[in-house]
């Protein structure tokens, strides 16, 4: 059902990829742009791992290979976080900017605070408050909460009334409910040749086929990642590089000679791990901290399941076998999980309003004139980043928004 609106998502964002790939999802429609060029990096582990299990596939990205909606090609900056410095790289202001040339307003500095429900069990408003303490009502037809799994959860939860006592939306007792991540496997080393790291987008390419099997019957399914950036991550390197060596009393020809050898040869992995949904993890309000509004802060319970632990102990497995494929020294394993900042799950979607908070089309099980989009409808995580299936079922919803409008 959602098959066709990831490519108009992939439309709407600006997707390149190499849609002769199979990546395990079958597609009716071409990727928008061509591919993202593969880094020197990206090719070394590509030929190292020929004949394996470990398939290297480039990575279709929301980014522009060419110029195309008054947006450049990326050049390469690799510095993609937090945002593209020259927007080759989607992120919400082009859309935000299309919506307000078409006529729609934008409230800056302005924080919902309050969903309103009447006693004919559909949302009357939405309260806010701005940055310099006056206060509102936001009256409509029609309200679509779309802050995301964490911010979503809080503002449904703080709306308790006599028609809400649980907050709203929340009769299932499963708003903030389900939280998941891809919680990520970080390794590290230096390759025995040079590989060129620190050039292009921070990732090209990764290993898309180890994510189903009958292994997930004991544990997570992940996809693996192949970093442009180096150590960037796990040290602060090129920086820390520079650090390290001029510490050690290395200076001048020789310091900028061993900087360039080593830095030409980091490698890093990252592997997304899949997470079950556990009730127990979850976002309920702050007992005692309120933001400058008088609102709960989020309170986050949240923990790794042994199933997702079983998934990152294969994760160092494959780094280690690959990482012995391509020649390396000095392997490093983070002896901790890292956020992937993919925030999934707590209003999730089903068909039982017992059980889940939105229906198929993301309508309040509760409340017949409320949506909520966002990765927070997530029944599952899988491995492969939200932001597509984000957009995919938002677009899905677009039909069914405007019917209750129109209503």
């Amino acid at each position: 059902e959602i098959e066709p609106f990831y490519g108009q998502a992939e439309n709407e964002i600006g997707v390149s990829g190499n849609s002769k790939n199979d990546l395990g999802a079958p597609r009716s429609t071409p990727y928008p742009m061509g591919e993202i060029p593969q880094t020197y990096l990206d090719k070394a582990f590509a030929k190292a791992l020929t004949g394996t299990k470990f398939e290297v596939a480039s990575t279709p990205e929301g980014r522009n290979s060419v110029d195309r909606g008054n947006r450049p090609a990326c050049c390469g900056n690799a510095s993609c976080i937090p945002v593209c410095p020259i927007q080759a790289k989607y992120d919400a202001t082009v859309h935000v900017d299309q919506a307000t040339k078409a006529g729609a307003e934008l409230h800056e500095k302005t924080t919902a605070v309050f969903v309103e429900v009447g006693a004919d069990r559909k949302v009357a408003a939405i309260r806010f408050k701005r940055w310099d303490g006056s206060e509102g009502r936001a009256v409509g037809k029609v309200f679509v909460i779309a802050a995301h799994a964490i911010e979503t959860p809080r503002l449904l939860l703080n709306s308790q009334s006599d028609a809400t006592p649980n907050g709203a939306a929340n009769s299932s007792d499963q708003v903030g409910r389900n939280l998941m991540d891809h919680p990520t496997q970080l390794s590290w080393a230096l390759a025995n040749d040079a590989v060129f790291p620190y050039r292009g987008p921070l990732s090209t390419s990764g290993i898309e086929n180890l994510r189903d099997g009958e292994f997930r019957k004991i544990r997570g399914a992940f996809r693996i990642e192949i970093g442009n950036d180096g150590w960037s991550w796990p040290t602060g390197a090129p920086q820390d590089t520079a650090q390290q060596l001029a510490l050690q009393g290395i200076r001048g020809q020789e310091l900028d000679d061993a900087l360039r050898f080593q830095t030409a040869r980091h490698i890093r992995l990252a592997s997304l791990v899949e997470q079950p949904p556990d009730p127990e993890n979850r976002v309920t309000l702050s007992p005692k901290d309120r933001d400058m509004y008088g609102v709960p802060l989020p309170q986050i319970y949240y923990r790794l399941d042994d199933y997702t632990k079983a998934g990152f102990a294969a994760s160092v497995l494959a780094h280690n076998e690959i990482f012995a494929k391509l020649g390396t020294t000095g392997v490093m394993h983070s002896p901790v999980s890292q956020g992937a900042g993919h925030i999934i799950g707590t209003v999730r979607m089903g068909d039982d309003p017992k059980s889940s908070v939105v229906d198929r089309d993301l309508r309040s099980h509760d409340h017949p004139n409320l949506f909520m989009l966002g990765s927070g409808v997530f029944c599952t995580s899988a491995t492969a980043n939200p932001t597509l299936t984000i957009a995919a079922l938002a677009l899905r919803a677009v039909d069914k928004v405007k019917a209750a409008v129109a209503g």
